[in-house]
Order: C-alpha cells, then sequence, then structure tokens
C-alpha cells in the first residue's frame, strides 16, 4: 500500500525547476520594467541660464528626467534643500535629477548641483513647475 504525498526527492525537483524558471524570467521582467519606466518619463534639459521648466501631467504618475551635464572624472550630487520626491540617478552614462512634481509644487524652485573632482564646482537650477490651464 503506497501512502499519498510527495517524497522529499520529488518535492526538491520541483522547486530546482521553479529557481531555474526564476532565474530565467526575472532578468526579463527586470528589462520589461526599465522599458516601461522610460514610458513614463519625460526628458527635460537644463537651457543655458540654469532654467527648466516642467508641466504637471494629467497621467499618473509622470516622471521628468532632468538631465544634468557634469564635467568629466567628476561626482555629481544635489545639496538639501530640494524638493521632496527628487533624486539624483545615472543612467547611459549621464546623470539625472528624477522629480514627479505634483499638484502642490507648482511654483519655483531652485536646485543645488553639487560637482566634485579637483575642485568643488556649483550649478544653481532653478525649476519652474506650472499647469497649462492655470497659465
Amino acid at each position: 500500500m503506497r501512502l499519498k504525498g510527495f517524497t522529499l526527492l520529488e518535492l526538491l525537483i520541483v522547486m530546482s525547476v521553479i529557481a531555474l524558471l526564476m532565474g530565467i524570467l526575472l532578468p526579463h521582467l527586470n528589462r520589461a520594467k526599465e522599458q516601461a519606466f522610460e514610458l513614463g518619463t519625460f526628458e527635460a534639459e537644463v537651457d543655458e541660464e540654469g532654467n527648466v521648466r516642467l508641466e504637471i501631467r494629467k497621467t499618473r504618475n509622470a516622471l521628468y528626467m532632468i538631465r544634468i551635464d557634469r564635467p568629466r572624472n567628476y561626482h555629481t550630487s544635489i545639496r538639501e534643500p530640494y524638493p521632496s520626491g527628487m533624486k539624483l540617478i545615472r543612467r547611459k552614462r549621464h546623470d539625472y535629477i528624477l522629480w514627479g512634481p505634483k499638484r502642490d509644487d507648482i511654483g519655483v524652485h531652485w536646485v543645488t548641483v553639487v560637482f566634485e573632482g579637483q575642485e568643488t564646482i556649483e550649478q544653481l537650477i532653478r525649476v519652474d513647475v506650472f499647469q497649462k490651464d492655470l497659465w
């Protein structure tokens, strides 16, 4: 008479197959997540005067990537105070400030970007957040 249930060997084989499939699928899921993230971002660049204009969008989770041109061999950081939710990221050899402004953020914000290397350089950026129907 055979008992119902799995043996330890069968259970280990099933777990190893699941682990193998997860190892194959996770990199593809991460790549899909990155591509979806890029679809939800809008690029904005800093002009010569250090000004950026960002529009409050009606789409959910509208993120802006403000491109920062940094000198070679320098490390970039943002000096506080800066608006909440703003962070510095590095993507494809460029530095970006990533931010999704909300309705409460409408107005002018000043952000100080610090470049540290042989010497310390600071760049002041003016970020104007607006909504089309208000202007």
